[in-house]
């Protein structure tokens, strides 16, 4: 038996969408943020399954880097025969 068997492993995927300094004219309002975020969340998760089925949970970290919004949710996600222990 191999002596790191059974230790707990993640994929972290990040992604960084930069306005460009100096734009003009462009307020983004917190809730078009917000939900953008929401959308690319629930589908990645809506992948997950297929994707990654060796998946019990994911963390989702949703960070606005104005330091506005800097939260992370945990999703159980359904339990099939690849991610649960026999």
């Amino acid at each position: 038996m191999s002596e790191h068997e059974g230790t707990p492993r993640s994929l972290r995927i990040s992604f960084e969408f930069e306005v460009p300094r100096g734009l003009k004219g462009v307020n983004i309002p917190g809730a078009s943020v917000q939900k953008a975020l929401d959308t690319m969340a629930d589908r990645i998760i809506g992948l997950s399954e297929s994707l990654f089925p060796w998946a019990g949970k994911v963390a989702v970290r949703k960070q606005w880097v104005y330091h506005w919004t800097d939260c992370e949710e945990t999703i159980q996600l359904p339990a099939n025969d690849k991610n649960t222990p026999k």
